[in-house]
């Protein structure tokens, strides 16, 4: 047989594998996709059987691509911070990390903790609302987050503006701060309730998360276990949850999920659940 025959055999013979295999991966994906929906409805359905609660499933969310940070201090960028709050630093922080400056004074802790007050007259807001106020300090700050709560009837005469930072568009549930207005003016990050990242996020290796299933049934027993009283699961909002306790920081991908009476915290990497008023 002629080698231009030959080839083209050869060639045909190599598109058919190609294609019986394609056939094979779809059909493999298809099979796959259609075990993962059939177990997502077998959760839903023993949380409706052991524990009488409702999920739509149009709420349930897919499973989650976040990944476990860890997180080094850098000296750098706090100090950068610090400058963005105080302007020029007019001294250097001693071993508690107090910073001083031009606007006034800052504290910062290696556990991510800092508060600040701010001189009469630093920062006055001017025609802007206090939420857009906040979140313009954010920038300064190199910090990517949104408002969580404002508390502005009292406006100007006293505001109240609770920010949570993110990385990478998701929230970090622990890391909020919280600002104080006074008289049309910026006067304090208020401290113990205010938190940021001391440093950039970088991805742990070797751990992955739970998927949505697994999570739904650790919920169930959960609820069994701690006779919770909830008839519904209303939205689940992805992120992270801060673990300052060790060394170095994790942020851990964390699933917050509301219910017709309170909210959970779901530890996407160890299954583990706390409501949402059992945070210190």
């Amino acid at each position: 047989m002629e080698w231009p025959k030959l080839k083209n055999i050869i060639i045909i013979m190599l598109s058919c594998v190609n294609v019986f295999l394609l056939v094979l991966v779809l059909h493999r994906q298809q099979e796959s996709q259609r075990y993962s929906e059939s177990a997502r409805e077998d959760a839903i359905t023993v949380l409706w059987n052991t524990c009488r609660i409702e999920l739509d499933r149009t709420l349930l969310p897919e499973d989650t691509e976040l990944v476990p940070m860890t997180v080094e201090r850098d000296p750098a960028l706090e100090q950068r911070q610090a400058a963005a709050l105080l302007g020029t630093l007019t001294g250097t922080p001693t071993d508690s990390m107090r910073y001083e400056g031009v606007k006034g004074s800052a504290q910062f802790y290696i556990n991510g903790a800092f508060s600040a007050e701010f001189a009469e007259g630093a920062y006055p807001v001017g025609e802007a609302a206090p939420e857009d106020f906040a979140l313009s300090l954010l920038e300064r700050l190199e910090v990517e987050g949104e408002v969580l709560s404002a508390e502005t009837d009292a406006w100007p005469r006293r505001a109240v503006v609770v920010l949570r930072q993110s990385w990478d568009g998701s929230p970090i549930f622990d890391c909020t701060a919280t600002l104080l207005f006074q008289d049309g003016e910026l006067r304090e990050i208020q401290r113990d309730v205010s938190r940021r990242l001391v440093g950039t996020p970088q991805a742990a290796a070797g751990t992955d998360c739970l998927d949505m299933v697994t999570l739904l049934l650790r919920f169930a027993d959960y609820v069994k276990q701690n006779s919770r009283v909830c008839s519904e699961i209303t939205g689940f909002t992805v992120g992270y949850a801060l673990d300052a306790q060790s060394e170095p920081t994790q942020l851990i991908p964390t699933w917050y999920v509301t219910t017709d009476n309170g909210a959970y915290y779901w530890n996407a990497v160890t299954g583990d659940i706390r409501p949402e008023q059992a945070e210190g």
